[in-house]
């Protein structure tokens, strides 16, 4: 049988998560598609429900790699795929969490601006660019217990009621509550990942000498 995703010279496509074997439709070889976790949703302080497509390992968080730093929007697409099923009947538009602007700068890509866009494509809903970033700020990925850097945005428009917030990956939530702050008002925002998070350690202070 020949290969269902076929490039413009006939090789096969190979698969967006693992790069390793050929692709199915959907750009995900089946062992990679199989590895793909559900996510779930929970409330933030501040009363924010995040709904996420899937959990941040295996495939899925090699998707998130690819796309925010090697710049392949093609996994945007795979993962919006998962997201389709996270977004309230009564969404009426999507607002991008926007990357910091020196990493949209050294990386070429905004992340939750790919999957917005992806996402009003399948849905057709338009995105609504209402977050301006900051220059920079810590960066919030990183493993467990690591200093993370607090967000920072600035209302830049304004979303229509029953506007969605569209972000990649979720950890404690800082960065979509700095969002949801910035616009004011409650919100239900989706992901394309969730990330579990412990806070780091106590470690005791040393005794005073």
């Amino acid at each position: 049988a020949g290969c269902v995703t076929a490039g413009a010279y006939g090789a096969c496509m190979p698969c967006l998560a693992c790069a390793l074997r050929p692709a199915a439709p959907g750009g995900l070889c089946p062992a990679c598609r199989s590895d793909l976790a559900p996510g779930g949703e929970r409330r933030l302080a501040g009363g924010i429900l995040v709904r996420s497509a899937y959990a941040h390992q295996g495939a899925a968080r090699a998707l998130i790699h690819r796309l925010k730093y090697g710049g392949h929007a093609a996994a945007a697409a795979a993962l919006a795929a998962g997201m389709v099923a996270a977004l309230p009947n009564g969404a009426t538009a999507l607002v991008p969490v926007p990357r910091a602007r020196l990493r949209l700068w050294r990386y070429g890509v905004d992340p939750a601006m790919e999957l917005a866009g992806a996402l009003a494509r399948a849905r057709r809903l338009p995105v609504v660019v209402a977050l301006r970033p900051a220059w920079w700020h810590h960066r919030r990925a990183g493993p467990a217990g690591a200093g993370r850097g607090l967000p920072r945005f600035w209302a830049a428009g304004q979303a229509p009621p029953g506007a969605v917030l569209v972000d990649d990956v979720v950890t404690t939530g800082a960065t979509l509550r700095a969002a949801a702050a910035a616009l004011g008002g409650s919100w239900v925002a989706i992901t394309a990942t969730t990330a579990r998070w412990r806070p780091p350690p106590c470690r005791p202070r040393a005794a005073a000498v």
